[in-house]
């Protein structure tokens, strides 16, 4: 359990308060609502608590052996610049600013460097788990709400991978309700990064769906209309390889030091608990390669649109 004075031994004055406000370690003002929040959040969810200081702190990182590291970030709540809920249009004018960050600076220091630890261990992959959709993806605007809308930070993700070289990086994300799959690389870079084979990646991005929530696509649609809009988007996002925004469902990975596999699964009936799911898509990344193979997906998906011409197997 939680102490009730928990949080404020962990600041540098037990009585740091000001206008009804407690400071966490970051700075942050904290009212005591926000406060029992955080409170039931430690007390109730199968979360063990990182830091006794710094209530708010969930990322860390587990190592699996030599196979993996599994590095869990907060891209949602700590330390985030103001992002963009369709009400705060200026967000995309700050986008691109050098100080502003989708996870705060001392988060990202500590990832930056867990990558680096990560490599220099010798672990061979480096999985890490978040909350949103780290690629660049233009859906006739971006989504603000996303690494999208914090150009800046991504992009020294990037330049950190890329500089250092740092191989074998597998970015998973949720939020946005439906299927993608990307290569990683900087956006809109046909430079150094050829989207036709892959070549010049630094890693890839799997990001999945939710399994009840209405599709971001259009709550209910169907399988040929969501691929009319994926087919736009394959075409229009250089890093995209596969979209799919139908079928609710769920990823699974599996991990190897030769290869990484994530299979996707679409269930055909969400109104009750049932087996009626099939493997729309498998992927899989090989050791060293840094992007998924190709043909992508094998060359066939069940559901969804690949970049390539061909789509139903």
């Amino acid at each position: 359990m939680v102490a009730d004075n928990a949080w404020k031994a962990g600041t540098t004055d037990s009585n740091d308060t000001a206008a009804g406000c407690t400071f966490s370690p970051s700075g942050a003002c904290f009212t005591d609502r926000k406060l029992a929040a955080v409170r039931a959040y430690h007390e109730w969810m199968p979360v063990r608590q990182v830091d006794d200081h710094d209530l708010l702190r969930i990322w860390r990182n587990f190592q699996i052996g030599k196979l993996l590291d599994l590095t869990i970030l907060d891209t949602r709540q700590y330390d985030r610049d103001v992002t963009d809920v369709n009400y705060n249009r200026v967000v995309n004018s700050v986008a691109d600013f050098a100080n502003r960050s989708i996870m705060g600076f001392a988060q990202e220091g500590w990832f930056t460097n867990t990558l680096s630890q990560s490599k220099d261990r010798g672990a061979v992959w480096r999985v890490v788990g978040q909350q949103v959709v780290f690629s660049q993806l233009n859906r006739s605007g971006f989504d603000l709400d996303a690494w999208d809308g914090y150009r800046a930070n991504r992009g020294r993700i990037l330049d950190h991978l890329y500089s250092n070289n740092i191989s074998n990086t597998v970015i998973l994300a949720g939020d946005s309700h439906a299927n993608w799959v990307s290569d990683l690389a900087h956006p809109n870079d046909t430079t150094t990064y050829n989207p036709t084979t892959g070549e010049g990646a630094i890693g890839v991005e799997f990001a999945g769906t939710a399994v009840t929530s209405g599709s971001s696509f259009g709550s209910g649609i169907t399988p040929a209309a969501a691929d009319n809009s994926s087919r736009v988007l394959v075409d229009i996002n250089t890093d995209l390889q596969w979209s799919e925004g139908s079928f609710r469902g769920f990823f699974t990975l599996t991990i190897d030091s030769k290869t990484l596999n994530a299979t996707y699964y679409g269930m055909r009936n969400i109104s009750f608990p049932n087996l009626d799911g099939f493997a729309t898509a498998n992927f899989t990344v090989i050791n060293g390669e840094n992007r998924l193979s190709r043909p992508v997906a094998g060359g066939a998906v069940k559901a969804g649109v690949l970049k390539s011409s061909v789509t139903q197997g």
